[in-house]
């Protein structure tokens, strides 16, 4: 607590207290590739600079990971208005402008596209492990089916990682986290090794202290052990053709869980009192106590590979470029879901491999145009298992719950996807826009579920396999207008559409179908959205500010949710999302930076029929008459904002100190359609700040860097727990307070 005070008040005091010696800088005119200071994002499948592309785009740069600290995907969030990243208790809960794919069937993919330079990953778990040597996240907000392809209906997110230089550079990174005992090693080397041949290797090891408390086995837990490397070589034999061949590797064990009670229950429930009565210490609320007991360990492992060859020709005018990769993914998670008993946990493993081919052609068209063809190509496979261990008897119910319950499923998919995008300049002030992608896809799904023990009449064994084929069509439309080289608006309709599949790990589900309550398949979603925005620079170029105004509408819905008597997967629900998303940046003199986003969000049903009854609604209600028309979405809250104020001036001819403080809020965020809150997030605000001391030329720098310095006790998921009954929940915990010192040496 000591540190993490001196660390806020020392922040503050050299942010407020550092004397501002403004000077008139010379106006910078419209940023261009070749500007050392212009942020290059690939939004639109090709380089610009972040003001001309006419969509909302958020960018973290790799620079700013680093200094703050960013050692997981998931605290990315905490830059970008109107994005949600929760982990869940099987992969990542992404959602952007409130729509995402639901958690409660593992063989979704995800409706916010995940790319690694370029390449498509149909697995948010892929992202668990640390982040390694990244140039920049750019986050695309709204529709991106005709730019990026499939399952990108609410956005894309694109990892950029640092290529091969033709000078010699590297660094090497070593931190140690104060209150929790984790550390971190890392460094880069990359270089020419003949005029043709350049390579970058890089290598991160490293751990996260535990960070919970498990009052029953008296230990602490929930810590990690990661370790990623990657190599790369670039061979450019001639002017106009290169070669880039990377692997990589990446793994992160997770020891222990974070699931925790959130109110275990009315007296009266046979589990709940058997909760309240083991004679064991048992937090009923989230914190960063928990009381938990498996016949199993609880981990939470993600071991990830990838190759990849990206290939560039140059023919004249044109350019020819060729993405080649494969990745290979195995994970796992056991977790407790009720405390002190053993009466169930359940262990979830996932397999998935994926190869990616993309082809495309490019060539200029006037003064900033441009046009672009290409083919993309994916083959999946997919193998899910969930096996669900329920052991009744030991905590004295009754109910026929006693064995081991097993879903398996498995999927291979086929798409092939051409894609065309074309940008006009019509005057010295008019940009249009458009592309169109056509998608064809072929997956076949197989489920599987057997029991081995006592279980209810419902629990029926199956072994379902069926095909299903999909022909989709995107499209967007932009115009971009420039009053000067530091203003322009834009205005842009898209559309993007998320691909059927099956339904998994579900022990009810030939019950349900055959009581006409569910189907083995559900069809794909469609949005079609409407956006107008601006980028603007001010202040002699020292100031940027972004807006965009949107409105999105999602028809067919995929939704897998609790009821109220079972989990229910397919397209019921139609929704909306409209909001405005601010974000801004300004200079203030040579020493004074200040910035901040704002993101405004209403998302709602439109139609929602068959959902679960409301948390107070009348006994009367029944899922099969409801219609959560009007209610809000999940994952998605109203309001998030962030801002931060850093100065950073000389104290000698060498030396510079630097503070940031930052603060992230967010109001709250329901988990559930039953808008009960304890099954939501309320609202929060997180402090972070950065002290720093190094050399002017960047030669090294020390920092000390705090995350969450208030210790403030959020939740990423929320659920009720039907097998207990009695209006018991549970949650999960996010990270709490890290206080960090960072060594950084580049050369």
């Amino acid at each position: 607590m000591t540190i993490a005070r001196l660390l806020w008040g020392s922040a503050l005091a050299l942010a407020l207290g550092t004397p501002a010696l403004a000077q008139e800088a010379e106006k910078a005119g419209a940023r261009t590739l070749d500007d050392p200071e212009a942020i290059i994002v690939t939004a639109t499948r090709r380089e610009q600079t972040l003001q001309e592309v006419p969509i909302s785009v958020a960018v973290v740069g790799g620079d700013q990971i680093e200094k703050q600290g960013i050692l997981l995907f998931d605290d990315v969030q905490d830059s970008v208005p109107n994005l949600q990243i929760d982990r869940t208790n099987g992969n990542f809960a992404i959602t952007m402008r409130g729509l995402g794919a639901g958690t409660g069937n593992l063989s979704f993919e995800q409706s916010v596209g995940l790319f690694i330079d370029g390449v498509y990953l149909s697995r948010s778990r892929a992202f668990q492990n640390p982040l390694l040597d990244i140039e920049r996240v750019e986050v695309v907000r709204g529709p991106q089916g005709a730019l990026f392809g499939k399952n990108t209906n609410a956005g894309a997110i694109s990892v950029v990682t640092r290529r091969p230089t033709r000078d010699f550079e590297g660094f090497a990174r070593a931190s140690g986290e104060v209150e929790h005992g984790g550390w971190n090693l890392e460094g880069a080397v990359s270089g020419p090794v003949s005029d043709t041949l350049s390579v970058r290797l890089t290598g991160r090891v490293g751990a996260i202290g535990d960070t919970m408390s498990n009052t029953i086995t008296r230990r602490d837990e929930n810590g990690s052990r990661y370790e990623a490397v990657r190599g790369q070589i670039l061979w450019e034999p001639t002017d106009n053709f290169e070669a880039l061949v990377k692997v990589e590797h990446g793994s992160n064990r997770i020891d222990g869980g974070t699931t925790v009670f959130n109110y275990i229950g009315d007296a009266g429930c046979l589990l709940c009192d058997a909760v309240r009565n083991s004679g064991e210490e048992v937090p009923e609320y989230p914190s960063y106590r928990r009381a938990a007991r498996t016949v199993n360990p609880e981990y939470d492992d993600t071991d990830t590979t990838m190759a990849e060859l990206t290939m560039n020709l140059d023919v004249g005018d044109w350019t020819f470029t060729s993405v080649t990769a494969w990745q290979d993914l195995d994970g796992g998670v056991n977790s407790d879901y009720d405390g002190p008993l053993t009466f169930l946990e359940s262990d979830i493993t996932e397999e998935s491999s994926s190869l990616f081919q993309e082809v495309r052609a490019q060539r200029p068209i006037g003064d900033g145009g441009a046009f672009i063809a290409g083919l993309t190509y994916i083959d999946t496979d997919l193998h899910v298992q969930q096996a669900s261990l329920f052991n009744a008897a030991s905590a004295g119910s009754p109910a026929p719950l006693n064995g081991l319950s097993t879903r398996q499923f498995d999927q291979t998919g086929q798409s092939l996807s051409p894609f065309v995008s074309l940008e006009v300049p019509v005057s010295e002030q008019i940009m249009l826009s458009g592309s169109l992608r056509y998608s064809h896809e072929k997956r076949t799904g197989r489920a599987r579920s057997f029991n081995d023990g006592v279980f209810p009449p419902t629990y029926l064994p199956y072994d379902l396999t069926e095909t299903r084929k999909e022909s989709l069509w995107d499209y967007s439309l932009r115009a971009r207008y420039e009053f000067s080289p530091d203003a322009y608006v834009y205005l842009s309709y898209a559309t993007g559409t998320k691909g059927g599949g099956f339904v998994s790990n579900d022990a009810l589900l030939l019950y349900n179908i055959q009581n006409g309550i569910a189907t083995f398949q559900y069809d794909s979603e469609r949005a079609r959205s409407w956006e107008v925005g601006g980028k603007f620079r001010f202040l002699d170029g020292k100031g940027n500010l972004n807006v965009a105004l949107f409105r999105t509408n999602f028809s067919n819905l995929q939704v897998s949710e609790y009821n109220g008597t079972a989990f229910v997967t397919g397209n019921a629900a139609s929704a909306i999302a409209q909001g405005v998303e601010v974000d801004t940046d300004i200079g203030l003199g040579d020493y004074w930076r200040i910035g901040g986003s704002l993101g405004y969000l209403d998302a709602h049903y439109k139609d929602y029929p068959g959902g679960a009854c409301l948390y107070d609604a009348p006994p009367t209600c029944t899922p099969q008459t409801n219609n959560l028309a009007g209610e809000r979405l999940v994952r998605a809250p109203e309001w998030t904002a962030s801002g931060f104020i850093e100065a950073r001036y000389p104290v000698s001819d060498r030396l510079y100190a630097l503070a940031h403080v930052s603060a992230n809020h967010q109001s709250r965020s329901f988990f559930q359609p039953d808008m009960n809150p304890l099954n939501s997030q309320g609202a929060f605000t997180k402090f972070d700040a950065r002290l720093a001391v190094g050399r002017e030329d960047g030669r090294w720098e020390l920092a000390l860097v705090g995350r969450n310095l208030t210790d403030k006790v959020t939740t990423t998921q929320g659920f009720n727990t039907p097998v207990f009954g009695g209006n018991s929940h549970m949650a999960m915990v996010g990270a709490p307070r890290m206080v960090t010192v960072q060594l950084s040496l580049d050369f």
